[in-house]
C-alpha cells in the first residue's frame, strides 16, 4: 500500500506541461510549411500539417463543411489541390510573407478562440502538435465532393 500512495504522491508533484501561447513566427513557419508541400505536390509529407478531418470550405456561408478523412486525402489529393485547380493557381501567387491575423488565444483554456486565416487556409494550434490546417475555401474542389459519393469526404 505504502508504494502505490508514495506512486501517487510523485504524480502529483509532477507539474502539469505549462500553457505555452502560439507565436507569430511559429504560425509564419506553419504556413511556409504547408504553402512548400502544397506547390510540391507531396500529399503524405503534406498530410502532417493538416488535422483530421480536415474541414473543405465552400465559398457560400450557407452551405455544410465537407470532411475529408486522412485516406481521403491522400488518395485524392490531385482533385482536391492538383496542378490544374484554381485553388493551386492562387497559391502560387502567395508569398511566404502573407498577411496573418490577429491570434487570440485564450490563456485560460489554453486554446485559440477561433483558427487564423492565411490566404485560404484556416489555422488552429494545439499544444502537442503545434500549427495545423483546420480547414480550406476550396470551391472548386468542394464541388467535386459535394454529392458525398467519395469514400471519406462527407
Amino acid at each position: 500500500m505504502k508504494p502505490l500512495i508514495a506512486l501517487l504522491l510523485a504524480a502529483m508533484s509532477i507539474p502539469a506541461l505549462a500553457c505555452q501561447a502560439p507565436t507569430p513566427d511559429s504560425l509564419r513557419a506553419a504556413w511556409i510549411a504547408v504553402r512548400a508541400a502544397a506547390l510540391q505536390d507531396e500529399p503524405g509529407s503534406s498530410a502532417r500539417l493538416y488535422k483530421f478531418p480536415l474541414l473543405l470550405l465552400s465559398a457560400y456561408d450557407g452551405d455544410r463543411p465537407l470532411r475529408v478523412t486522412k485516406a481521403a486525402f491522400n488518395d485524392h489529393y490531385a482533385e482536391l489541390f492538383g496542378a490544374e485547380m484554381q485553388f493551386r493557381q492562387d497559391l502560387k501567387k502567395t508569398k511566404d510573407s502573407e498577411y496573418i491575423g490577429k491570434i487570440d488565444f485564450d490563456d485560460k483554456t489554453c486554446r485559440l478562440k477561433w483558427p487564423v486565416r492565411i490566404h485560404d487556409y484556416n489555422f488552429t494550434y494545439e499544444q502537442k502538435a503545434g500549427w495545423l490546417v483546420q480547414s480550406v475555401y476550396a470551391p472548386e474542389a468542394y464541388g467535386l465532393f459535394q454529392d458525398g459519393g467519395t469514400g471519406g469526404i462527407r
